[in-house]
């Protein structure tokens, strides 16, 4: 046990070692430091120059070849600064090299400030948080890479970071200041600080950092080939094998040691083999003997070692089979065995009942009422009554085998014995049917009779009673009244009388008598018979004696608009509610209007409710403390008017001038030497690779931006689009469409090309194609405005002097919008005179709006001749034109010569 606890120990051991080795970092090589959660920051502010960038693009993607990228080892973020930070990609975006580098390269420097202490609070709070991927228990690694001096404070956020456990290498290149280098980095500096020179030097810190990640042990980090065991010695290794294998001729793999391939055992049947070792078996059957080498057959039957529940039959060493004794059968486990039973299985020829006897034994029985015949197998049934084995005293039953029941014959019943049986007497047990009396007939016979003054009916049971008021046998004037069987007295109707003769009959007036209960009137209405009423305006109440008033207001009951007021019994009179009047029919009402009656003391506006008023005032006027009189409200001091020159106030409004030499613009508000011209405008806008999808749609909502601006018609502005790359492409020429609305969803649907930036090729197009008749450009003889915008980020691929200067001279205006990376040189040669006025660039495609908004494209010839809209003098729109262009002449008079005496 001691050797086995020993050999399991280097076993373990061995396992450790093959675990822990890794290769050296290399060319090809993966760093397997462990699960590392690395973030590089990248300073990418204006004074790195773009091949400055490149080079710290190149060093980014040469530490990354050397680490072992993936989700459970190396993850990394890359995040870039200047005045604002950007994350490229979170710890968790990529778990692969290739979409790293991608990433990477797809980097668009920001080109402003230097934030460091910003970067770095973004790294501690963002870049290494659990929603950005940080891993719980992980090493946090920040790479700080700055050419310059920081534009904040950096010592306490380096300070807080790396109290949270981030470990900061700061890497400083050309003007970077080593005293900030130190406020960013951990302790021990020499192992943390690295400064150069110049960019191309930066490689040298990827040695020294993938040094610190992944230390030098030829067996740990080279790739040594030992199949097991590597043993390091210094600038060198051998390899070693596990006991039972021998080392190969070639010095690193093993081959284990079978001795039984070898035979080099003792087995008498099977050779079991583990590496430098063996164990000895035996075939199926046979039980290995106590010398652990030879065999012998086992009878499992005879050792008892068998699950049969009846009989086990030896078939042979190591084979037996169950079997079943004699009315038994073995069961489907092929073990055990179960009792036949024929009765249960149906193998029987019994008629009726199978009786089991035993492990496969039956006899036959019957069933009660029936007795078993000689065969032994087949039923008779019973017949109690024709056998005459019963004791019935008058009639016998049969009512099925081996039963039967005792009756007796007609008028006699059987007792409780179930056998004897009484002769009936229906009348002295009340089992008759008569109405009155039974007479006895014999044995269940029975015959009906009636009382005194009854007569027995057909059915020969019933009695009725003789009425001689039915039978009219009486001398009533009116009503005979039965009395009884044979008696009657008489009766009178109801409003009569029976008279003294107790025979004849006489009308009774109840009102000529005064037996009646009504409050005011009573009404005959035949022998004893009359009803109540009531005089009028009052009404019969439910009672049907007394009366109540009637009233009409009440019961709604009245066609009354407003008010009914109640007059009396049965009367009403209309009213009106505070505020109306009656009208001349009495039932209707109007409000009293006191605006429209000219009953009120308002300045300008009356609002009228029913009899009350409230006053207001017209718009730009405000009412006064009186609530009656208004005052003029200084519009030009209250609101936003937006004149460009001087607000002028008019009563309840206000309208802007201009100075003397200006017109008033179409918005009412700004002023200049002329309105808005036509002009044929060419849009170039630059569809290369480095644009990018998403800023390409940012572009297009630019030139929309544009298009609002315009008056487009087919005899106004007209507008064309051309993008162009590697190549160029018109996407609608002037002469396409003719409204905005058709513009605006024709730039909407343009595709993005990609590729290059030939800006001189675009201008020689736009020169010598866009500005042709053939493509609308109306005739230079009609002096139309031409303008030319192009709108690039980048710089161009070919020379665009030439093109430059040819369009200009050749008459079109020409403005320049850059982005990003565009040249500032550049834009200023395509650019028109004055150039600050046709020249725009910003840093950011989000911001390209503002350039739309304040890029103004409307000229002013001094001899257009453009096509003139001929308006319509007395249209209305026309005519306020007209006022208020005269009412801008007279303000801008009376400002010049009367208010300024």
């Amino acid at each position: 046990m001691g050797n086995l606890r020993g050999l399991s120990v280097f076993i373990v051991l061995t396992l450790a070692v093959f675990t822990s080795a890794r290769p050296k970092s290399g060319p090809n090589q993966k760093c397997k430091s462990g699960p590392v959660d690395l973030v590089f920051l990248i300073d990418s502010s204006r004074s790195v120059r773009p091949h400055e960038f490149e080079t710290m693009r190149k060093f980014l993607i040469d530490i990354l070849n050397t680490l072992d990228i993936g989700l459970d080892t190396t993850r990394v973020g890359v995040v870039q600064y200047s005045s604002q930070v950007r994350s490229e990609f979170s710890l968790k975006t990529h778990s692969k090299l290739e979409n790293m580098v991608k990433a990477i390269n797809e980097i668009v420097p920001l080109a402003q400030g230097t934030m460091t202490g910003l970067a770095i609070r973004y790294l501690m709070n963002e870049a290494f948080s659990p929603g950005q991927g940080d891993r719980p228990k992980v090493p946090n690694v920040a790479v700080i890479v700055t050419d310059g001096r920081p534009q904040d404070r950096v010592a306490e956020v380096a300070a807080e970071a790396r109290e949270r456990g981030i470990e900061i290498y700061a890497v400083g290149v050309a003007r970077a200041d080593m005293t900030s280098l130190r406020a960013m980095a951990s302790p021990p500096f020499e192992d943390h600080v690295f400064l150069v020179e110049r960019f191309d030097l930066i490689y040298q810190f990827g040695l020294q950092f993938q040094d610190k990640l992944c230390g030098i042990d030829l067996c740990l980090e080279s790739d040594h080939g030992c199949e097991h065991l590597c043993e390091s010695s210094p600038g060198s290794f051998t390899c070693h094998c596990l006991p039972g294998y021998r080392l190969n001729a070639d010095g690193k793999t093993c081959s284990a040691i079978d001795l039984c391939a070898e035979r080099k055992h003792d087995c008498q049947q099977i050779c079991i083999s583990s590496p430098g070792s063996f164990t000895c078996d035996c075939n199926q059957g046979y039980h290995l003997n106590d010398d652990k080498k030879t065999c012998s057959p086992i009878d499992l039957c005879a050792e008892g070692k068998h699950d049969c529940q009846q009989v086990c039959v030896y078939m042979g060493p190591g084979v037996f089979t169950c079997d079943c004794n004699e009315g038994y059968r073995l069961n489907v486990d092929e073990k055990t065995c179960a009792p036949i039973d024929l009765c249960a299985e149906g193998k029987h020829d019994c008629e009726q009942v199978c009786v089991s006897s035993g492990p496969g034994i039956f006899t036959c029985d019957c069933n009660e009422g029936y007795r078993l015949n000689v065969d032994e197998k087949t039923c008779s049934p019973i017949d109690l009554c024709a056998e005459e084995k019963h004791d019935c005293q008058q009639v016998c039953v049969y009512s099925g085998p081996g039963v039967f029941t005792c009756d007796c014959n007609k008028g006699y019943r059987l007792n409780g014995d179930k056998k004897t049986c009484t002769p009936i007497d229906l009348c002295a047990e009340e089992k008759d049917d008569c109405q009155q009396a039974c007479v006895y007939m014999g044995p269940g016979v029975f015959s009906c009779d009636c009382n005194e003054g009854y007569r027995l009916n057909g059915d020969e049971k019933t009695c009725s009673p003789i009425d001689l008021c039915a039978e009219g046998k009486h001398g009533c004037e009116q009503v005979c009244v039965y009395m009884g069987p044979g008696v009657f007295t008489c009766d009178c109707n109801e409003g009569y009388r029976l008279n003294v003769d107790e025979k004849t009959c006489s009308p009774i007036d109840l009102c000529a008598e005064g037996k009646h209960g009504c409050e005011q009137v009573c009404v005959y209405s035949g022998p004893g018979i009359f009803t109540c009423d009531c005089n009028e305006g009052y009404r019969l109440n439910g009672d049907k004696k007394t009366c109540s008033p009637i009233d009409l207001c009440a019961e709604g009951k009245h066609d009354c608009d407003h008010v009914c007021v109640n007059m009396g019994p049965g009367i009403f009179t209309c009213d009106c509610k505070k505020g109306y009047r009656l009208n001349e029919d009495e039932k209707s009402c109007s409000a009293i209007d006191l605006c429209a009656e000219g009953k009120h003391d308002c300045e300008q506006i009356c609002i009228s409710t029913p009899g009350v008023f409230t006053c207001d005032c017209n718009k730009g006027f405000k009412l006064n403390r009186d609530k009656r009189t208004c005052t003029n409200m200084d519009m030009c001091n209250t609101v936003k008017h937006g004149c460009d020159y001087q607000c002028v106030n008019t009563p309840g409004s206000y309208h802007c001038i201009c100075p003397e030499g200006q017109l008033l613009q179409d918005d009412g508000k700004t002023c200049g030497t002329c309105k808005s011209a036509n002009i044929d405008l060419v849009l170039l806008i630059d569809g290369s690779k480095s644009v990018r999808p998403q800023n390409f749609e940012l572009v297009k909502k630019f030139v929309n931006q544009v298009v609002d601006s315009l008056d487009v018609s087919a005899h106004g502005t007209r507008v064309g689009l051309v993008q162009y790359s590697s190549r160029v492409r018109t996407e609608f020429p002037l002469n396409m469409y003719h409204t905005a609305e058709d513009i605006k969803a024709a730039v909407m649907k343009v595709d993005y090309m990609e590729k290059g930036t030939m800006t001189g090729l675009a201008l020689k197009h736009m020169l010598e194609y866009s500005f042709s008749e053939a493509e609308g450009a109306r005739p230079a003889s009609r002096n139309i405005p031409r303008i030319g915008l192009v709108f690039t980020d980048g710089r161009s691929q070919d020379d665009i002097s030439e093109y430059a200067k040819k369009a200009k001279e050749a008459g079109i205006t020409m403005y320049a919008v850059g982005v990003g990376k565009a040249v500032e040189d550049e834009l200023r040669e395509i650019a028109s005179d004055p150039v600050e006025k046709h020249f725009y660039y910003t840093t950011d495609f989000s911001a390209i709006n503002t350039i739309a908004d304040n890029l103004k494209l409307n000229v002013c010839p001094a001899e257009s001749q453009g096509e003139v809209e001929v308006k319509d003098p007395c249209a209305c729109e026309n005519l306020v034109e007209f006022q208020q262009a005269t009412m801008n002449s007279l303000d801008q008079f009376t400002q010049k010569h009367i208010l300024s005496k």
